[in-house]
């Protein structure tokens, strides 16, 4: 099955180790054509950094990373190399004034952009809308796409006909609308309305984050994002203790959909239904790493790997080679059914340790028991494709799963 330009993925930029700047080339070069086609762009951050008042201030991103320099020029590459186009995100939640309402510093940010924009980037995410209203960026650089940014919000038809306006061509929906195929279903429609009657050159496109780990309407998000601007993954080793460690990391509730705004598509059928009401499927990941010596990034190929393993599920680096199950594209596992399709996720293997993929590995895969094919199972995905995540009315996911019943997850306490 091929898929054409429908997914989104991140740069990996948790890296401290400068001399792996080169490796996230090295496993896409080393991925297959198939994934290459797959991909509709790759995501990365890069911080705007100014000086105001004699105060040293920054227009950044709530993941607090960024590519080094290398790293971009190795993006540029990519780009060039093998068509898979580069996304540039500034998706700060807060907007420095300054920004907005001094001409100079105006002039910097657009300066800023404008470096990326002469050697070729033709995407980026800007998560003001003063700015993107203003349409300095849009007279300076016409032939970029501009992204909202996921923290937005952007949950029904008449918000996303409100960005549009705004000023963005390809619209970052809501985690929630995981969770709302009747939702998506209308914005298909408006989106599909505002393509036809307007017939803009760049026609309008959405995008919808399907994994990353968030909890719906977390209270803790925007102060989350604000925080991470600055203190980056170093949230999950301080805060996260009292907030989203909880629900995440507590058996058995770890397990439950409902403590994850994910997408859940068991099966082909429902990924088609996903796919016919939304563009691009993004998957967050800016925060990965590369816990391998940087000469082995030879060796290293991106590509969907099966999280198969409740053991490894935190900590896929543990699994042992001969228990990896992984695809050169996505396209295969989904014509091939090879479920749940929402345990594929995009990472990377060693091409010296595993040699065979999943289509080698139907035995070790048959073995594996697919709670997902189980009459429980397919109930339960029926019923959170449309469920807006009003857990504390419903109580499905615990009642399946033989967990306690809870109405919020901030009920749950780990215990040491």
């Amino acid at each position: 099955m091929s898929l054409k330009k429908i997914i989104s993925i991140p740069h990996f930029e948790n890296v401290q180790n400068k001399q792996h700047d080169d490796t996230y080339y090295h496993m896409i070069k080393n991925s297959s054509q198939e994934f290459k086609d797959e991909i509709h762009d790759i995501y990365f951050g890069k911080i705007f950094r100014y000086k105001y008042n004699d105060i040293e201030k920054r227009y950044s991103n709530p993941m607090g990373v960024e590519a080094t320099d290398a790293q971009v020029d190795n993006l540029f590459k990519i780009q060039k190399e093998f068509g898979i186009e580069i996304s540039l995100t500034i998706n700060s939640v807060e907007t420095p004034h300054e920004i907005l309402m001094d001409k100079d510093i105006a002039k910097e940010f657009v300066s800023f952009i404008g470096s990326f924009y002469e050697r070729g980037l033709r995407s980026c995410t800007i998560a003001s809308p003063h700015i993107m209203k203003s349409r300095i960026l849009h007279r300076n650089f016409p032939e970029m796409r501009w992204k909202n940014t996921v923290n937005h919000r952007v949950a029904d038809d008449q918000q996303v006909m409100n960005y549009i306006f705004c000023g963005y061509d390809t619209i970052l929906l809501d985690r929630s609308l995981n969770r709302n195929l009747i939702e998506l279903k209308r914005i298909r429609k408006a989106v599909d309305y505002y393509n036809n009657k307007y017939k803009p050159a760049k026609k309008v496109v959405t995008s919808l984050l399907v994994r990353e780990g968030c909890l719906y309407g977390c209270p803790f998000k925007k102060e989350h994002d604000s925080l991470g601007e600055y203190i980056s993954a170093q949230y999950f080793k301080t805060f996260s203790r009292i907030t989203c460690d909880n629900w995440r990391f507590t058996e058995p509730f770890g397990i439950l959909p409902r403590n994850a705004i994910d997408i859940t598509v068991a099966d082909k059928e429902t990924f088609h239904e996903f796919a016919e009401l939304n563009d691009i499927f993004k998957f967050s990941g800016r925060f990965s790493s590369f816990p391998f010596d940087p000469q082995d990034a030879k060796h290293k190929k991106v590509c969907w790997v099966f999280m198969h393993q409740k053991k490894y599920r935190f900590d896929y680096s543990k699994c042992p080679p001969e228990e990896i199950i992984y695809s050169g594209n996505l396209g295969d596992v989904i014509h091939d059914n090879v479920m749940p399709l929402h345990s594929w996720e995009f990472t990377y293997i060693d091409t010296r340790a595993v040699k065979k993929d999943y289509k080698n590995k139907r035995k070790l895969l048959k073995n594996i028991p697919n709670f997902w094919r189980t009459p429980e199972g397919r109930k339960l995905e029926k019923k959170l494709k449309t469920c807006r995540s009003k857990c504390w009315s419903c109580h499905e996911c615990e009642k399946t799963f033989g967990t306690p019943r809870f109405d919020s997850a901030l009920q749950i306490q780990k215990t040491q």
